[in-house]
């Protein structure tokens, strides 16, 4: 991982493994999606525990892919890890490979993990600055250590960049 400046970075090549859905913004707003459903499974069924060869066996990687046009159509999220191989896949996961490519680092504030997300993606989705370089072909969310206390933390998000 290098980082610039300008809160670039390159990041090279992985294999994800996890539960996947798709889905739309509008629809999320809505209170019509299915993120929080996902979320829901991946806790109560232990998702994270269930991938084989995972690299680093606490971090969460979350995948938005597969997308329709932009942050105003549809797109895959997927949950779950970044996996060594691919060796003994479970039927009830997917795998994605996501290719090496650069990214806008966009850090959240810390504070309860159940708005920090939201409120960085609102800003992500309301400024030029970070409008107007999205690939939309990946974007991530990685929860590290300091994403452990529900009510007290922060992740990096990803966003793809041309």
């Amino acid at each position: 991982m290098e980082q610039t400046a300008t809160n670039q970075i390159h990041l090279e090549s992985m294999v994800l493994v996890g539960i996947t859905t798709r889905t739309s913004n509008a629809k999320e707003m809505a209170g019509k999606g299915k993120i929080a459903a996902l979320w829901q499974r991946f806790w109560e069924e232990g998702i994270l525990s269930q991938i084989p060869n995972p690299l680093v066996s606490s971090e969460i990687v979350v995948a938005y892919t597969e997308f329709e046009t932009d942050e105003n159509g549809e797109y895959t999220i997927l949950i779950g890890t970044k996996v060594s191989t691919l060796d003994s896949l479970p039927p009830h996961l997917t795998a994605i490979r996501v290719a090496a490519s650069d990214y806008l680092h966009v850090p959240t504030d810390w504070g309860p993990i159940s708005e920090i997300g939201i409120n960085t993606w609102k800003k992500i989705w309301s400024e030029e600055t970070y409008r107007k370089n999205r690939s939309y072909k990946t974007d991530l969310e990685i929860y590290g250590t300091n994403a452990k206390d529900p009510n007290h933390s922060q992740f990096d998000i990803y966003l793809g960049i041309r």
